[in-house]
């Protein structure tokens, strides 16, 4: 009995040191170069020239980056269609990161003026914009993971979608913009890695004119959109507000969907018209669609450091 009890405590310890070896082996160790970078999805407002951050530092687990570029204010309305601003290199833990943030100053610019995060609109006047009440000046970026291997160089993209991110002030004689929710900024924002991340792009033709303004494009994770999205969600009311990315046709229909995660996406294109010319874009429907070529708007598959070419014409639009 004593030597069974003997035996059987040897292997507890013999099955002890292999699944500790195991846990060991599996985690992660080293460390990797990631260059950080940042871009940015269209605003829903013709009046608006730039809207300007200031960033002072990008976090990785809360630790600042070592090779930040500096205290730095950036118009992200320069940075679109693939467009990117580098904002530094950090050396990384290897292993899987969840916790990535930007760290702003909204009272001071790169020179020390104030406001340091602003819209300004075409008449040239900047208008502050402010955190809601009780966010911090930390945005934890809201999708997407950072994966960094041992002795690896890579370049992680940070998204900073202004339609999700900025809406109009509650009080317009203080603020004319803010800021969304503390909560909604994090979602408003995504992180892409650039060997990962793929594109879509092409041109929507609206030859009979019947979407109005101007076009958005709006691109979502196969099997996630719904009615819903074409309401006002949240506290501050954001249209569509869980496309993965969206852009604006230009003046010849073109438009660009960039670092996109590999996968699958449907599109989703909406029609907009100033109806009353005070600068703000009102959705005018829903456009229905051709689709040139054998790809499906519902099913499109999205590989890393490739392009997916995807041409529409506008045969019709139906009312939100």
């Amino acid at each position: 009995m004593k030597v069974s009890l003997f035996k059987s405590a040897v292997l507890a310890a013999i099955l002890t040191i292999s699944f500790s070896n195991c846990a060991k082996d599996e985690t992660p160790s080293g460390t990797g170069q990631v260059s950080f970078e940042i871009t940015d999805a269209p605003i829903d407002d013709a009046s608006i020239q730039g809207v300007f951050v200031t960033v002072v530092a990008v976090k990785v687990d809360g630790q600042d980056i070592d090779n930040f570029s500096g205290k730095q204010t950036i118009d992200l309305m320069a940075y679109q269609n693939g467009q990117v601003k580098a904002l530094g290199t950090g050396t990384v833990n290897a292993g899987t990161h969840s916790d990535v943030r930007l760290v702003l100053d909204y009272d001071a610019d790169a020179n020390g003026t104030s406001p340091g995060c602003y819209v300004l609109t075409k008449d040239g006047v900047k208008h502050a914009v402010k955190a809601t009440a009780g966010a911090a000046n930390e945005i934890r970026i809201g999708a997407g993971k950072l994966d960094v291997l041992d002795n690896s160089s890579s370049t992680a993209v940070i998204d900073f979608d202004l339609r999700k991110a900025v809406k109009y002030g509650s009080t317009p004689a203080t603020s004319a913009y803010e800021f969304v929710t503390d909560t909604e900024l994090s979602t408003a924002t995504r992180l892409a890695v650039k060997g990962k991340a793929g594109s879509i792009q092409g041109q929507c033709a609206d030859p009979l004119a019947l979407a109005g303004t101007k076009i958005v494009v709006f691109a979502y994770k196969k099997g996630t959109f719904t009615d819903q999205e074409k309401q006002p969600q949240g506290s501050s009311g954001i249209m569509f507000k869980n496309a993965v990315s969206s852009d604006v046709c230009d003046a010849n229909g073109n438009y660009m969907l960039s670092f996109l995660e590999a996968g699958q996406y449907e599109l989703h294109f909406v029609g907009y018209q100033d109806s009353n010319n005070d600068g703000q874009f009102e959705e005018k429907g829903t456009l229905v669609l051709d689709v040139l070529g054998a790809l499906n708007l519902t099913d499109i598959v999205v590989s890393a450091e490739a392009t997916v070419q995807l041409d529409v014409t506008v045969n019709g639009i139906l009312p939100l």
